[in-house]
């Protein structure tokens, strides 16, 4: 069932809040992350639904939307990819350097607190 907000709502709202605080070039390097995880979510965390959500995620995908797991799952979903996000996706498949790990678990680090700081207390 398509939960609100949606993963690319929860998402922009964050960028928007760290945009008023960070500088440019800090606000440019969480949003690579951010985007990073977003991508993440879309091609392979649909493989971790039960096969009610995985119904709904199908026939969106099939009908174009290619970002249907961010536009269909909400706060849960997300919290629940970033551990795979940041062990089979950065550390595994890409194989990203120890410093953009790093800045990936600080940015998805301050994602989570502000998720609970914006009232998404059931994570």
């Amino acid at each position: 069932m398509s939960e609100s907000p949606s993963i690319a709502q929860l998402l922009d709202r964050f960028l928007s809040d760290q945009e008023e605080r960070l500088t440019l070039q800090q606000y440019r390097a969480c949003s690579t992350v951010v985007d990073m995880l977003a991508a993440y979510l879309n091609r392979y965390a649909f493989t971790t639904l039960n096969v009610a959500d995985r119904q709904e995620w199908d026939q969106a995908y099939e009908a174009g939307d290619t970002e249907a797991f961010c536009n269909l799952f909400g706060v849960r979903k997300l919290v629940a990819g970033i551990k795979p996000f940041h062990g089979e996706h950065l550390r595994t498949r890409l194989r990203v350097p120890e410093m953009v790990q790093e800045h990936a678990l600080t940015v998805t680090s301050e994602l989570a607190d502000w998720l609970s700081s914006s009232g998404h207390r059931d994570i």
